[in-house]
């Protein structure tokens, strides 16, 4: 069933503002691939998170006033700003881990919204496979061939994973879409373990170690 239209609009907006910071990172990436081939693989990841971007921000807007996006700004914007890829092998660690953490809050919230906005986050944020796989086999591959690069790696992703939850709490705490969606404050709280039970278990498939 879908929740009140305002907590909807809430929803949409901070999605919209992640997705269009997420687009302008993955433009930045470009610039660290290796090799042509990797430089052209990151290319059409940065072209569809523009796409996703523009899709998104459409939806957002039909549903609520311009101001609605602002609000969320600050919080995706410190989030970018704290984890900055040194270089590629980071850089696909931040697709991976962030485009997981965006699939796990979509699988949360998609059956909560209306129709034509489930649509439009299912058609933008669910399907990742294909990047996933990208960024896991990069990850992998370079520890593969680097295994002094895995403690800086384990540190990075841990660094992402404290970030987004750190600016997600703020962020909850700008409005009450989330309570309001999954039914109060005990529904924010299993989606926030939830997400991070996940994590727990993706850096456990790259042999991390995650921080408790």
């Amino acid at each position: 069933m879908a929740g009140s239209p305002q907590a909807v609009a809430d929803i949409l907006a901070a999605l919209s503002v992640g997705e269009r910071l997420a687009h302008e990172r993955a433009q930045k990436i470009v610039a660290l691939a290796p090799d042509d081939g990797r430089r052209k693989q990151q290319q059409h990841v940065a072209a569809r998170e523009g796409e996703n971007a523009s899709l998104m921000e459409a939806r957002a807007r039909e549903l609520g006033p311009p101001e609605v996006l602002e609000r969320f700004e600050p919080f995706f914007r410190e989030f970018f700003e704290h984890t900055v890829p040194a270089d590629w092998l980071e850089a696909q660690t931040f697709q991976y881990v962030g485009d997981s953490l965006v699939k796990d809050l979509t699988d949360a919230l998609v059956p909560v919204l209306d129709p034509v906005s489930a649509e439009v986050v299912r058609r933008t944020l669910s399907d990742r496979d294909e990047q996933d796989a990208f960024a896991l086999d990069e990850i992998t591959g370079g520890i593969e061939a680097d295994p002094s690069a895995a403690d800086r790696i384990a540190a990075y992703a841990r660094r992402v994973i404290g970030e987004a939850l750190t600016q997600t709490r703020r962020a909850l705490n700008e409005t009450d879409a989330v309570r309001t969606l999954l039914d109060g404050e005990e529904g924010e709280k299993r989606l926030l373990l939830d997400m991070l039970d996940r994590h727990r278990a993706r850096l456990d498939r790259l042999g991390i170690e995650p921080v408790e």
